[in-house]
């Protein structure tokens, strides 16, 4: 992996930074619509601000998606964008799951065991695919799994983000949806590396005793 900076000014990468500028003015919008900190908008009151907060957040979604398209379409696709796009992936997650834990504060629990599954997740999946590339294996680009997973993130928490009025009930059964889902992407994953790990040692052997002929 070889990551040039000049890359920062191609297209996807550029509209990578914008998710990550995104984060800040969100997690503001968020918390001054819950009541956490005062700030004199006089256009807006709180519901219109619960509403731009998820806003915001459909739009992180749909650079989100235009970044990978493009970079997938126009052959644009750079080591740079390669590590901060999962970067900029799981820092609006982290954001958007801390934020929530002060909206639905009775049952952060739940939500620290999302945090927390997330955050296994990303911590095993970037060890496993550091291995992988020292090992010359490349591993592609997101699986089916972890795009639908990444949907349902998206959808519920603009739902949590922009309905002030659900009941906890409600809440409690679209957190266990997320996790649900992050649960079995992370157990698809971890399958497929298995398997490659699998392919990768067969192909070694075979190379091996093909070479004691």
């Amino acid at each position: 992996m070889k990551i040039d900076i000049r890359d920062i000014t191609k297209l996807p990468n550029i509209l990578t930074v914008i998710r990550i500028l995104l984060i800040p003015l969100f997690v503001i919008v968020f918390l001054w619509a819950n009541g956490n900190i005062e700030l004199n908008f006089r256009h807006f009151n709180k519901q219109s601000g619960y509403i731009l907060s998820a806003t915001i957040m459909i739009l992180s979604g749909l650079t989100d998606m235009a970044d990978g398209f493009i970079a997938r379409r126009f052959n644009m696709i750079t080591d740079l964008g390669k590590v901060i796009d999962p970067f900029a992936d799981k820092l609006t997650q982290a954001a958007v799951v801390v934020c929530l834990i002060f909206r639905y504060g009775d049952i952060w629990i739940l939500i620290a065991a999302l945090f927390a599954l997330i955050f296994i997740k990303e911590i095993l999946m970037l060890i496993m695919g550091v291995m992988f590339l020292r090992k010359g294996q490349d591993l592609g680009g997101a699986r089916w799994y972890g795009k639908l997973a990444t949907i349902i993130f998206y959808f519920q928490v603009i739902v949590l983000i922009g309905a002030p009025v659900l009941s906890n009930l409600t809440a409690i059964i679209m957190f266990g949806i997320m996790i649900t889902a992050t649960l079995l992407s992370f157990i698809m994953y971890m399958r497929e590396y298995h398997r490659l790990k699998m392919q990768r040692d067969t192909s070694a052997q075979t190379d091996k005793g093909e070479g004691l002929k």
